[in-house]
């Protein structure tokens, strides 16, 4: 099975401060529901901030956007926040062509790694 066939999945790892929500596969329109499920418990009762790992993530589309943007907007109002870790470049660009990467607080594997 290649990465690209990967269904999609959104796992929460860790427990208070140290949460983590792992996405794989792609976050489209018939996934997005699903992360939206998986945030609701962590929007209604979780950390400061709520951390999503995008490295296994392999696409994005705008329903994915909006779910995120729904989120951010959602912890905004209890002083919380959402931020997005490990993107991908495709994924980083897309936060860039649509003005989210300060509001989504994108950091890019070149934020965290050294680049190869």
């Amino acid at each position: 099975m290649s990465s690209s066939a990967e269904p999609f999945a959104a796992k929460v790892v860790g427990l208070d401060s140290d949460t983590v929500v792992l996405l794989t596969g792609e976050l489209d329109m018939a996934t997005a529901p699903e992360l939206t499920a998986v945030l609701t418990p962590l929007l209604e009762h979780g950390p400061q901030e709520v951390a999503l790992d995008f490295s296994g993530l392999s696409f994005i589309d705008s329903s994915g956007i909006a779910a995120l943007v729904d989120a951010q907007h959602r912890l905004g109002e209890q002083g919380r926040h959402l931020a997005v870790h490990r993107a991908r470049r495709g994924s980083v660009r897309v936060f860039e062509i649509a003005g989210l990467v300060d509001f989504l607080h994108v950091q890019t594997d070149a934020q965290e790694d050294s680049p190869v």
